[in-house]
């Protein structure tokens, strides 16, 4: 699966190997989760790019995998094109 970039409103999490990340998918829910920090691929001013796994072309944007918790679970959203980036 191809890798890319998610932006995002990003915050500490609990831990300091980890962030609260916030995204919008395509019906304008927000969505939020943690991501470890080796996920977060630039960072200025509370906002950000997440790498997550573009799983496939939604109908109207991409499908992604978001990064899972510590047990592996992971969550798929479908996100607007224009949220995303190689």
């Amino acid at each position: 699966m191809q890798m890319a970039e998610l932006a995002a409103e990003l915050a500490e999490g609990m831990f300091p190997t980890e962030v609260v990340a916030e995204v919008s998918d395509v019906d304008g829910r927000t969505v939020t989760f943690i991501a470890p920090s080796t996920r977060v691929v630039r960072r200025t001013n509370g906002r950000g790019q997440v790498l997550v796994r573009v799983v496939q072309q939604g109908s109207r944007g991409l499908v992604v995998e978001l990064p899972g918790d510590v047990y592996g679970a992971v969550r798929y959203i479908e996100v607007p094109l224009s949220a995303v980036s190689a």
